[in-house]
Parts: C-alpha cells; sequence; structure tokens
C-alpha cells in the first residue's frame, strides 16, 4: 500500500513534555471554571480521539469586557487569537457544535466552557452543544445528513473523512474560511491527513499516535528491558504478572487489551496488525482497493492479538467486554502494566489516580520478527457544514478553540497533543512518561482515505469477538473476515 511515511515535527515533539495533563497543573487555569472543571475532571477520559481547548485566561477576560461592548472590546480579542472575521457585525448567529469529546468527563466541561467565553466575547453568537461519542459518530452523521439535520459544526476524522467528501456533508471551500496564516501554522502532516484529492475534509485538531504506556517503575524495578518485539513484549508481560498478596490470584497483570466491537478497540488493532506487516487496504492507485485481511499477516495479527488478551495469562479476564476506559483504569489501579493508546491515555491514567504521575512511561509499538518499526497517526478535528448558515462564523470559532494558548491549556486537560505547531513548542516542560510517542513519531503512517474503512474495521472486531465468545476456529473466522473485506474493497473501488 502506499502508505505516507510522516516526517513530523520530530524535534518539536522530541522537546515536548506535558506537565499537567488530566489534572494536576494550574498553568493557564485562571480563566473560566468550565475549563478548570475540565482540566481537574473525574476519573473517565474520553477516548474519542476529538478536543480542542480554551484559551481560559484570554478567553474569560475577554469575555468579561465583550459583555459590555461587543466592538472594540472583541475586536483586540480577535487579533489575539488570529481572527480575520468581524463576528460581532454578524448579526444574531446560531450555531450547533457537536464535539464528540463534549460528553467526556475531561474534555466536556472545558469545552462547554470554551463555547461560553466565546459567547461572552461575542453576545450575537449563540452557540449550542450536541453531544455524541466518537462510537456512535458515523451512524449518528450518516442519518443527520440524510435527514438534512446536520449540525454547523462536527467532529470528523480520516477515518470517516471519504464518507463526508462522498456524501458532500461539508463545505469545499474550508481553507478559505480559515485562512493562509491559520493553514500555515497547522502541521503539514496532519492537513495531509485530512485532506483527500485537493479538498480538506476537516481542520485536524489534535494528533494521535500511537505508542505503548507502561508502568515504567515496575520496568526498573525488575530489571525489565523495552520490549521491541511482540515476543519479548509477552516475556515482559509474564514478568509482571503476579500474586502480589499470596492468596493464590493473581492480583497484577503484565497488560491489558481492549476487545470491544466499536471503533475505539478496531482502530487499536488495525495499528496491531500494521505490527505484524498488514495493511488493512491498500489503495493500488487506480481508483481500487485491495484488501489486506485475506494474507497470513492478517492471520498471525489476529492469532497474537487473541493469545496476548485471552489466552497467554497476561491480561486480565473479560477481553470481549473491555473499552478504553476499562483498559486504563485497571492501569491505574495497578491491575495492569501495559496498554497501547493515543497519547491522551495518560490522562485518564492520572486523573483516575494521581500517584501515577512519575510512575508512567511509554515506547513504540512492539513488532513481529522482521517487521520495521511502525505505528499509525490519525487526526481528529472538526468540519463545517455545508448547510451552515454563518461558515464565517463557524471558522472563526474553531480558529478561537484551537489557538496556541487555548491548545496548550487543553493539552493540560487532556493529555491530548495539538496539530498547531507553535502550541508544540509551548508545551516543553519535560514529562518522561511522553517519550514513547516522541520517538514513535519517526515510524508513523498515514492509512489511506477509503470509504469503508469502518466496515473493515467492523469486520475485524467481529472476527476475533467470535473466536473468543462463540468458539468459532481462528480459521472460519478470519475466512469470514476476509470475505466481507473484499466485498468492501470491491464496493467502494471505481
Amino acid at each position: 500500500m502506499r502508505k505516507r511515511h510522516l516526517m513530523m515535527a520530530a524535534a518539536v515533539l522530541t522537546a515536548m513534555a506535558l506537565s499537567g495533563c488530566g489534572g494536576g497543573s494550574s498553568s493557564g487555569n485562571s480563566g473560566g471554571s468550565g475549563t478548570e472543571a475540565g482540566a481537574n475532571g473525574g476519573a473517565q477520559a474520553g477516548d474519542n480521539g476529538s478536543g480542542a481547548g480554551a484559551e481560559d485566561g484570554a478567553g474569560a477576560e475577554n469575555g468579561n469586557g465583550a459583555g459590555d461592548s461587543a466592538g472594540a472590546g472583541s475586536s483586540a480579542a480577535g487579533a489575539a487569537y488570529g481572527s480575520t472575521y468581524d463576528v460581532a457585525a454578524a448579526g444574531d448567529v446560531v450555531l450547533d457544535v457537536m464535539i464528540t469529546s463534549l460528553g467526556d468527563s475531561d474534555g466536556g466541561p472545558y469545552l462547554r466552557g470554551v463555547m461560553e467565553d466565546y459567547m461572552a466575547l461575542y453576545p450575537n453568537v449563540t452557540l449550542n452543544p450536541v453531544e455524541c461519542s466518537m462510537n456512535d459518530l458515523y451512524t449518528t452523521l450518516i442519518t443527520q445528513a440524510t435527514a438534512g439535520t446536520l449540525p454547523d459544526i462536527f467532529t470528523m476524522s480520516e477515518a470517516y473523512s471519504a464518507n463526508c467528501l462522498e456524501m458532500g456533508m461539508a463545505v469545499d471551500n474550508l481553507p478559505e474560511l480559515l485562512g493562509q496564516e491559520y493553514m500555515d501554522s497547522l502541521m503539514p502532516a496532519a492537513v495531509e491527513n485530512a485532506t483527500i484529492g485537493d479538498t480538506l475534509v476537516y481542520m485536524p485538531w489534535q494528533n494521535n499516535i500511537t505508542a505503548m504506556v507502561y508502568r515504567k517503575d515496575l520496568f526498573e524495578e525488575k530489571g525489565i528491558e523495552v520490549p521491541t518485539t511482540w515476543d519479548e513484549f509477552l516475556e515482559a508481560a509474564k514478568a509482571l504478572t503476579e500474586d502480589l498478596d499470596g492468596d493464590g490470584k493473581i492480583d497484577q497483570y503484565g497488560c491489558v487489551f481492549a476487545g470491544q466491537r466499536n471503533d475505539s478497540a478496531e482502530s487499536r488493532f488495525q495499528t496491531f496488525a500494521l505490527t505484524w506487516g498488514c495493511d488493512f487496504v491498500t489503495d493500488n492507485g487506480d481508483g481500487t482497493y485491495t484488501s489486506g485481511f485475506g494474507t497470513e499477516e492478517f492471520k498471525n495479527a489476529m492469532e497474537s492479538f487473541i493469545n496476548l488478551a485471552v489466552n497467554e495469562g497476561v491480561a486480565p479476564a473479560g477481553f470481549v467486554e473491555t473499552g478504553y476506559s476499562e483498559a486504563y483504569t485497571m492501569i491505574a489501579s495497578g491491575q495492569a502494566c501495559m496498554f497501547f493508546s493515543p497519547s491522551n491515555v495518560l490522562g485518564g491514567i492520572y486523573n483516575a489516580n494521581p500517584d501515577m504521575r512519575g510512575k508512567m512511561g511509554s515506547f513504540p509499538m512492539p513488532t513481529a520478527e522482521g517487521v520495521d518499526p511502525v505505528t499509525s497517526f490519525s487526526s481528529v478535528g472538526m468540519t463545517i457544514s455545508n448547510t451552515c448558515e454563518n461558515p464565517e462564523v463557524a471558522a472563526d470559532f474553531l480558529k478561537y478553540m484551537t489557538s496556541v494558548e487555548t491548545s496548550v491549556a487543553w493539552n493540560e486537560a487532556t493529555c491530548r497533543l495539538p496539530v498547531v505547531e507553535e502550541a508544540l513548542n509551548a508545551i516543553c516542560e519535560k514529562d518522561p512518561a511522553y517519550s514513547g510517542f516522541a520517538e514513535a513519531s519517526d515510524s508513523a503512517v498515514i492509512y489511506p482515505a477509503f470509504a469503508g474503512l469502518a466496515e473493515l474495521r467492523d469486520a475485524s472486531a467481529e472476527c476475533w469477538q467470535s473466536v473468543v465468545s462463540e468458539g468459532v476456529s481462528l480459521d472460519e473466522a478470519v475466512e469470514r473476515a476476509a470475505q466481507k473485506a473484499e466485498e468492501a474493497a470491491a464496493a467502494y473501488s471505481s
């Protein structure tokens, strides 16, 4: 497949460190209560991959000024985040904003604070928050698009961008609405990831490099080397799986895997498959696609995934019921020691157990023997509906919520990494827990835009669940999955 390897801003990512993710830091949180609530959110941090921040100090302060006068005060505030549109002169504007992280315990209150700050800055604008989980996003958007009820702003990712473009859900002039200066502030890889052909389908918001988070303190205590292959990973997991209190039952497992049938677990398996040399789908460059489900690499990846999660005794029971939040909660409670995920998982762990700060680390994904280091890069962002009556105001709000100050503060609340390059540079206080994500960026690849990706991912989850829960043989389950994947690849080929 013609995967696009990234030359990420390696120096930026290597230098970056995030000191306050998910709860501890007070930096940037002197503004509105909404942002403070986000930064000190509850034990469950969202896995939906979406996020934006509040410019809490400047936003709240400017909002107070705007309450008295929407003119000069809002103009000065607009300049602070690069506004190029006279929002105050736009008349009364109502925007429905569907951001998947609005339902998260860490990001949700924070984002509502962002929206409140913007409305205080521009009293003529009303922003209505609309909740939708990332796992429900695809079906929700299809239903809304069919019914003509799309919100003005909605979450989008590369997993659904081809469908979004095919169905004409979004505006086709997003770069013009955002402005060249703003576009130039974004990571080139993130812009590439959000672009199909010559069309920027969505505004990238955060980058999701996948790496393995682990109990660095326990590795050091036991003298365990960081694994680079899955065989070494298994040996490390065995060494960490213990009966700590001598009651004959395992109290601490070496790892945990998410096995629910949803996009969160399925996207993780897609990355896992990469580490076995398997591409879910190959863009042949002529409008056709080929599935990788019928390859030996896919079968090997599926077998290894099931063995590690279920058969080797190194992961807790209940694999098919384990989701993202259950997995990081097990890490936070000391029940498990390794889990692969984008960087926001550290926010969930720290929120659930602040004592884990200083104990966590990260390393690049292990690979099968003979497979070069590899991981996935994806971006999640927002786009503007083609039915939005005020796209200029919608774009202005998106620029507000992703300004440098906002992106840094949002990172402190959720541990998500921004795609605004200056914000990455600004997040410079070292936290060794993020070194693995920086290192993994050197071998990250972008998946091709494929409208049937959700179907492929669902087929992979059906495969492992049928083996684990229904007793279907691996060969039969893989054969079924390969047939479905082949049909999807043919259906979306031109």
